[in-house]
């Protein structure tokens, strides 16, 4: 029962970590998703609808079906 802590940047790993991670984690029995600390090691201090808004680009890429 630890924590496991994520830093998420932002760029070309976007993309990367939108499509990997959440058949990841599926495929891990016993991945507690409340245990996990996710922050963004890289955000701008702009709105999330910012282009530069890592938040916002993996929010967009989440509406979007994350992966494929």
């Amino acid at each position: 029962g630890g924590r496991f802590t994520l830093g998420l940047s932002g760029g070309s790993m976007v993309e990367l970590l939108a499509r990997e991670l959440p058949p990841a984690l599926s495929a891990k029995p016993g991945a507690d998703a409340s245990r996990w600390l996710v922050a963004f090691c890289d955000e701008r201090l702009v709105p999330p609808e910012h282009p530069d808004s890592t938040y916002g680009a993996y929010r967009v890429r989440g509406e979007r079906g994350g992966h494929r």
